[in-house]
């Protein structure tokens, strides 16, 4: 491994864009266009689409870009980042959005929903009984990351261990739940016998 590079003694530094002073006037004439061409592209909330253009606007004050196709940069950026936005709000479900029309109460008093629970509570118990690292991918997979995406959060891993462990994980996963529909047909037959 190479040690890192020093900078040589009279380089010059990377030098960060300087603002033209033109932004106010950019903002005014395109804020109102970026936006309805955003909400067009793509099908998210107005919050969603009013939080990507404002990112938009604040990458453009960094990066400086040229301001010949200036409204096509920034929708560009604009779409990018709210596509990125309503797929990480897909991924994260709220607890609210589970509420049934009435009210915690009456989704545990509802008899099906005491099975469900019970139904819940074995896969958790299956989840807790594989490996850590196992465990974590699936885990990971079932929020909705890509393999891609939980390689890179699980320690920059390849592509392939992370496929690997998911494909045992699910296999571990796969014979528990036969093992366990196995035991409990046998405990009814013990039932049934008089």
């Amino acid at each position: 491994m190479q040690p890192p590079t020093e900078p040589t003694p009279g380089a010059v530094p990377e030098r960060r864009p300087v603002p033209r002073g033109d932004e106010d006037e950019l903002y005014r004439r395109h804020h109102r266009e970026l936006y309805r061409a955003v909400a067009h592209a793509v099908n998210a909330p107005r919050e969603l689409i009013e939080d990507a253009c404002q990112t938009a606007w604040a990458i453009m004050l960094r990066a400086q870009p040229e301001r010949i196709s200036i409204l096509g940069w920034l929708y560009v950026v604009a779409t990018r980042e709210a596509f990125r936005l309503r797929d990480r709000d897909r991924r994260h479900l709220h607890l609210e959005a589970m509420l049934p029309a009435g009210s915690w109460d009456a989704l545990i008093a509802d008899a099906f929903s005491i099975d469900d629970i019970l139904e819940v509570r074995e896969a958790l118990e299956i989840l807790a009984s594989l490996p850590d690292r196992q465990r974590a991918d699936l885990t990971l997979l079932v929020a909705g990351f890509s393999y891609v995406e939980i390689a890179e959060l699980t320690g920059g891993r390849t592509y392939t261990n992370v496929n690997k462990h998911i494909a045992k994980a699910r296999a571990r996963v796969r014979l528990a739940r036969l093992s366990d529909s196995a035991d409990s047909g046998r405990t009814r037959a013990r039932r049934d016998v008089p």
